[in-house]
């Protein structure tokens, strides 16, 4: 062996240089505590010191309730209570929103009546099954509280009406034929006396029609509405048919009404009306 020592005072000096090295290498890495870049790994939950941010909820928008279409205030509408379900009061928006073009006219520059001179009365009656309904009428402001207490009493007696709705609903602008055919008890409507230029008295508010196919307008072989022909037969004698003995003759007579079925000559059944003036 010619070089022993030299051999092992080099490998010596090897080892010393690749343990030297390492240590360095280790020293000069990254500083994981303290160093910026995030960790491969992100920590299962995040301490209580640095809570995660959570998005609000997005909020919903709010919208205002949409007012009535009432011009008036309800205290300029002077709703006249009668009892629970029953009252009297001015026309309000939606109510001439719902009449002009049907019961009243349009153009109502020539119209001999107001809105002012009418009143909406809101009842209840029951119908020839025994049910309660909700009902309507628009009167003259002279025959309104008359007029709901009548409803009334014919209320508390069960007495049966088919229908109590303002004649609008049946979208017949200007008349009633529809309304009648339907059995259907109505008051105020701007027209003409059938077969005159004569205004009726349903344009003041001042005339009722009561359950029209069972109590028929009759004129010699006319019959109106046409399906109340098999009830001009007035011997039949039924439940909402009016007669002298009826409570809606009685009532009504009582307050000064007069009855179409008194008429000479052509006779309307349904039909009570009251001189106001006009």
């Amino acid at each position: 062996m010619k070089y022993p020592l030299i051999s092992v005072i080099f490998l010596f000096a090897f080892l010393c240089l690749m343990t030297g090295c390492s240590a360095r290498d280790i020293d000069d890495g990254p500083d994981i505590e303290n160093s910026t870049a995030a960790p491969s790994v992100l920590p299962e939950s995040t301490p209580e010191s640095t809570p995660r941010h959570t998005l609000e909820p997005t909020p919903k928008p709010t919208f205002e309730a949409a007012p009535e279409p009432t011009p008036a205030a309800e205290d300029d509408i002077r709703k006249v209570e009668i009892a629970d379900g029953f009252y009297y009061s001015r026309l309000d928006g939606v109510v001439k929103a719902r009449i002009t073009g049907m019961s009243y006219p349009i153009d109502d520059e020539d119209c001999e009546i107001s809105y002012d001179d009418l009143r909406y009365i809101k009842l209840l009656h029951y119908d020839f099954e025994g049910n309660i309904q909700g009902g309507e009428l628009i009167v003259n402001v002279l025959v309104a509280d008359e007029v709901a207490e009548m409803f009334y009493e014919l209320y508390q007696a069960k007495y049966p009406l088919a229908s109590v709705r303002l004649v609008d609903d049946f979208g017949e602008p200007g008349d009633d034929n529809l309304s009648m055919a339907a059995n259907n008890t109505s008051a105020f409507n701007y027209r003409y006396v059938t077969g005159s230029d004569k205004l009726s008295r349903h344009s003041y508010g001042a005339a009722i029609d009561i359950n029209p196919m069972l109590n028929p307008y009759i004129d010699g072989d006319r019959i109106v509405p046409e399906n109340g022909d098999e009830y001009a037969d007035r011997s039949l004698n039924l439940a909402g048919m009016i007669d002298h003995d009826d409570l809606c003759y009685q009532l009504f007579t009582a307050h000064g009404w007069t009855w179409g079925g008194d008429w000479s000559g052509d006779k309307d059944y349904q039909h009570f009306s009251k001189d106001i003036g006009f």
